[in-house]
């Protein structure tokens, strides 16, 4: 692999950058309407004008790192920028590149395990020390997933219910009920979320 700099990707040696005239298209265009030169866009986000415009004309690749930092810049949504999903192309997120989100209890982490977003599908990977808690106030009607990929977790309902999931167990459950998770074990627990689109049921 080759050594990665701030204006290139690692890819295999030899290997030439793969082209993303669609994106390069999009982000020339956010560019033009701002009424901004490649040296001042590149001022502005630490990006050399050099690497920006083999972006732009798609001769060179954008990580997600950077393509958020450009969304940032732009005060746009990542969905604006990449590409309509449907080509048939896999989407990969490199474990250094996930978004991370604040969270009201500085012991839980969250990070985002997908660079795109379908409907209201989202995905996260959450770190929960000992003792760490976090309350979800109702959100979107659809359901939601737990997977505890270790420690343990329990999560406890408005209703005054709750369930207690250990290392390999997952639940299932409407993502509009008011609930909160909690950490009560001895170690740090680690636990994959997804909340998925509401049904037609729902209206």
């Amino acid at each position: 692999m080759t050594k990665t700099t701030d204006d290139t990707i690692e890819r295999p040696e030899g290997s030439p950058p793969r082209p993303q005239p669609t994106l390069g298209r999009r982000l020339k265009a956010l560019r033009v309407s701002r009424n901004l030169s490649l040296k001042e866009l590149g001022a502005s986000t630490g990006l050399s004008s050099s690497f920006l415009s083999m972006v732009e004309t798609g001769q060179n690749e954008m990580t997600v790192g950077r393509l958020v930092a450009l969304a940032d810049f732009y005060g746009v949504a990542l969905t604006d920028l990449i590409p309509e999903r449907g080509q048939g192309e896999p989407v990969v997120l490199r474990r250094d590149d996930r978004r991370a989100i604040d969270s009201p209890d500085r012991r839980v982490r969250t990070e985002l395990l997908a660079s795109w977003s379908h409907g209201d599908m989202t995905t996260g990977l959450q770190r929960f020390e000992v003792g760490a808690e976090l309350t979800e106030a109702a959100v979107k009607t659809g359901p939601k997933f737990v997977f505890v990929l270790d420690g343990e977790l329990r999560i406890e309902f408005s209703e005054e219910s709750g369930v207690d999931l250990g290392e390999g167990d997952s639940v299932w459950f409407e993502g509009s009920r008011r609930h909160r998770y909690l950490n009560a074990g001895d170690r740090e627990a680690h636990i994959i979320t997804f909340r998925g689109e509401a049904g037609p049921d729902h209206g």
